[in-house]
């Protein structure tokens, strides 16, 4: 028994080769589930890190200076514990570092060339993140700076279509936990850090639910909205009422797009958006929900 639910990104493509990989992360995940539910966590968000067509580990978007700095973060809602790394450079896999940091130390967060010598001091082999179309990409939009004119590439996906910051959300039965990966947004300042290592901002986990955040990073630590949904569960409400309330929130106090996907203690799912596209796949007991399509709320803020 349990449930995985697992996302893409914001303005991601829902196309079949997009889905597909995020129904092998389901899958995968779900498999390692006997095995312990951060095990499975972890085993989901590789899935996608090592994917070049999402926005996280190999396929990250580039920064002003053409580096993929990467940020995740893994929380154990039972134990509370958090750990994260953020503006790591060329490691595949920064959820596995996430989550060694969390077994092996004391340490909630490492960054930049601290989080990379940690990862080479356990074993993680240096690589390279940068995929053939983010480098074009990034080529392409410096080009654009350089003559006076905006980048044309989507914010969140450094190209001309998806894949924003990738998260996961468990529950064995009894136990959650939310993982989130990403490269942050297209042609960011260096050093730049958004809401996915930010517990309470965008991720938390706590034994009564597991919330991942995708989108505009500032406006969710500003809001704490990882950290609303679960009060709002908490306070008794469904998760598909907290994360459509929240996103109604965050666009009320700072105007910002988002996705957002929430699970709780009962094994009931909330899952919402405010953009382009936001792909989304559960997996229930080993199979995967048919059909399933997070709320867009998109219509509804915009007036459309």
């Amino acid at each position: 028994m349990g449930i995985i639910a697992i996302h893409g990104g914001l303005d991601t493509s829902r196309e079949k080769p997009y889905l597909e990989v995020l129904q092998e992360a389901g899958l995968k995940g779900y498999q390692l589930l006997d095995r312990g539910y951060i095990q499975a966590l972890e085993a989901a968000i590789n899935t996608l890190e090592d994917s070049p067509k999402f926005n996280c580990g190999y396929g990250s978007v580039l920064n002003l200076n053409g580096v993929a700095e990467m940020d995740a973060s893994i929380v154990d809602g039972a134990t509370g514990r958090f750990s994260a790394v953020a503006a790591i450079r060329q490691i595949r896999n920064p959820i596995s570092v996430a989550r060694r940091l969390m077994e092996k130390t004391g340490q909630v967060l490492l960054a930049g060339q601290g989080a990379f010598e940690f990862a080479q001091k356990e074993g993680f082999p240096e690589g390279n993140c940068i995929s053939e179309e983010q480098f074009r990409a990034w080529q392409k939009g410096k080009d654009r700076l350089a003559r006076g004119m905006s980048p044309s590439q989507n914010l969140f996906t450094g190209l001309e279509y998806r894949g924003d910051t990738v998260g996961c959300v468990i529950w064995d039965g009894e136990n959650l936990g939310a993982a989130s990966s990403t490269g942050g947004v297209s042609l960011k300042m260096p050093g730049r850090v958004g809401d996915t290592p930010c517990l309470g901002g965008g991720i938390f986990a706590s034994r009564t639910s597991a919330v991942v955040c995708t989108g505009v990073g500032e406006a969710f630590v500003e809001t704490l909205t990882a950290k609303y949904v679960d009060e709002e569960i908490a306070g008794g409400a469904h998760p598909q009422q907290a994360v459509e309330q929240a996103l109604k929130r965050l666009d009320e106090l700072r105007g910002a797009q988002g996705g957002i996907l929430a699970l709780d203690y009962r094994g009931r799912i909330g899952s919402a958006f405010n953009a382009g596209q936001f792909p989304v796949v559960v997996v229930i007991d080993g199979m995967i929900k048919e059909n399933f399509e997070p709320v867009n709320l998109r219509p509804v803020l915009s007036g459309e």
